[in-house]
């Protein structure tokens, strides 16, 4: 019987020790700080946080497969979309990457 291959979570390979007076406490993606693209698994012992295990990866949507399929120009409005927060940071990132890939000189 065939299996078919599947993603495996980041803490399919972590042990849990039990420790006396210590919570283990899911923080994201859902929450409004976590905006949506991490989720902490955050050891706590009272209010102090001694161990924090990211998994970061949420809202990968494969952009990077649909620019394989358009020129940079076309691609400039979708870097907008590729996060909420921070749009404009992507923008220029984008432009500094295809600026330097090309060999333009922009004159500032």
């Amino acid at each position: 019987m065939q299996q078919a291959n599947r993603l495996r979570p980041f803490f399919e390979n972590i042990t849990f020790d039990r420790v006396d007076n210590e919570m283990i406490l899911n923080f994201g993606p859902q929450h409004p700080s976590a905006h949506g693209q991490l989720r902490l698994m955050l050891h706590m012992q009272q209010e102090q946080i001694t161990k924090a295990h990211p998994d970061i990866g949420y809202l990968h949507r494969g952009m990077e497969k649909m620019a394989e399929n358009m020129i940079y120009n076309e691609f400039m409005p979708t870097t907008d979309r590729m996060d909420y927060i921070a749009s404009s940071s992507n923008n220029y990132g984008f432009a500094l990457a295809v600026e330097k890939l090309i060999g333009l000189e922009v004159p500032r």
